[in-house]
């Protein structure tokens, strides 16, 4: 396997770019502004979409039919010289797909999830950034997906390895999981019987995620901006679980703001790829306060945010990498060749390759060798919307356990009960 992914790491000449700045459409000329933030080179993958109308229909394959795959091919990942426009293709797979870097903190690595030409799974793989040094990090017949370097030297990711499906419909899930930094100590860290998706530290050492549940409520409506533990403790709601009929997904936080994050609005159900709107966040009011998000863009054609600072993000955008500020506004910075965008090939997951510092550390706090766990309440009246309710007048409370089945076989709503619960 690794005599294979090390084939498949080809080079190509460099085409020469220029990031230019695009208003209503027009060429005004360019922007200097990556450079004054210290960024000098761009990394993002490259790749055909995948084969649902859902974000989450882009690995595997439907239950119905096992031949009917969801990846697509075209996988690319590119460096992006900011100040030349020149590209260095790192890795190229033609048959295969690329997606969803990470650059390491000391500005040398990259994490990625490679599916090779000719085979079923994504797995986890780290380059360097000159393009050396490919190594496959996980294995199995699992697809590992959307990983992120943990400050404690492990990475989270998303994998099918739960081995479950979406209750109500005909692809697979793909839950929390960390292991080593090598690959190795495998371990699940969520339990969601639907996905979680994306995952990504806040400077405090949580992680913050996009989770969907359908727990007693709509099955198409809530999926919103969780966060946890890095072992998977302290599972809370950080914005939205209220206000059903957008996925929030792609959350980072903004270097120099008051614990501001950036994130992507898709409507209603969610569009394929992560598609939405460009929004930010402020967790001050709580997590129900609507005025605490605002959209910093009408449009809903854009993908995978990167926060450079407060007024600053890189964006991608059909075949584009464009540059945003927090008026939505935008500055192409790159543009496939016209050979790969007729192609269907899209631009994904733009990042600075430059060192950063790690997020603070949290102390593991669960014993995986232990078979039963605690449930930790402080003060129940403690909690959100009590006002009016009394001390004493609390006698019970309700624990929901969800359990998952490996499979409903339909996407339809009377499975089990019409409108009600597929577990």
């Amino acid at each position: 396997m690794m005599n294979h992914l090390t084939g498949s790491l080809l080079r190509a000449g460099a085409v020469a770019l220029l990031a230019v700045l695009v208003v209503g459409g027009n060429v005004v000329g360019q922007s200097p502004i990556l450079q004054e933030l210290g960024v000098e080179d761009v990394v993002f993958a490259s790749r055909q979409p995948g084969g649902g109308g859902h974000w989450y229909e882009n690995f595997g394959y439907y239950a119905h039919d096992e031949h009917e795959k969801l990846y697509r091919a075209k996988g690319r990942l590119c460096r992006l010289n900011v100040a030349t426009g020149q590209v260095t293709i790192l890795l190229q797979d033609d048959e295969g797909s690329i997606r969803d870097p990470q650059v390491h903190y000391d500005g040398q690595r990259i994490l990625f999830s490679y599916r090779p030409g000719g085979t079923d799974y994504f797995h986890l793989c780290e380059i360097s950034a000159d393009g050396s040094g490919l190594r496959q990090l996980t294995s199995g017949p699992y697809d590992d997906m959307e990983p992120t370097y943990l400050p404690n030297g492990q990475i989270m990711f998303c994998s099918s390895r739960a081995d479950r499906w979406v209750p109500c419909w005909y692809s697979q899930v793909a839950i929390l999981y960390i292991c080593d930094g090598d690959g190795t100590n495998i371990r699940p860290v969520s339990a969601n019987i639907e996905h979680d998706n994306t995952p990504w530290p806040l400077p405090d050492g949580r992680v913050i995620y996009e989770r969907w549940e359908y727990v007693d409520r709509s099955r198409v409506a809530f999926h919103h901006l969780w966060t946890a533990n890095p072992d998977g403790t302290g599972q809370m709601i950080y914005y939205g679980n209220l206000h059903p009929h957008t996925l929030m997904i792609d959350a980072k936080p903004i270097p120099g703001t008051d614990n501001e994050i950036v994130a992507v609005f898709s409507p209603q159900h969610g569009r394929k790829e992560h598609e939405g709107a460009i929004a930010i966040v402020t967790p001050k009011r709580g997590p129900d306060e609507v005025a605490s998000a605002r959209k910093i863009t009408e449009k809903v054609n854009f993908r995978d945010p990167y926060p450079l600072s407060a007024d600053c993000f890189l964006v991608a955008r059909g075949p584009e990498l464009l540059v945003m500020d927090s008026r939505g506004e935008t500055w192409q910075l790159y543009r496939l060749p016209a050979e790969l965008a007729k192609a269907g090939v899209e631009c994904h997951e733009p990042r600075p390759l430059r060192a950063r510092p790690r997020e603070a550390v949290i102390p593991p706090r669960s014993d995986p060798a232990q078979a039963v766990g605690r449930l930790i309440l402080q003060d129940v009246y403690a909690g959100r919307r009590m006002e009016g309710v009394k001390r004493g007048e609390i006698k019970k409370l309700l624990v929901l356990e969800s359990l998952p089945k490996p499979i409903n076989y339909s996407g339809k709503m009377p499975p089990m009960s019409y409108g009600g619960t597929y577990t």
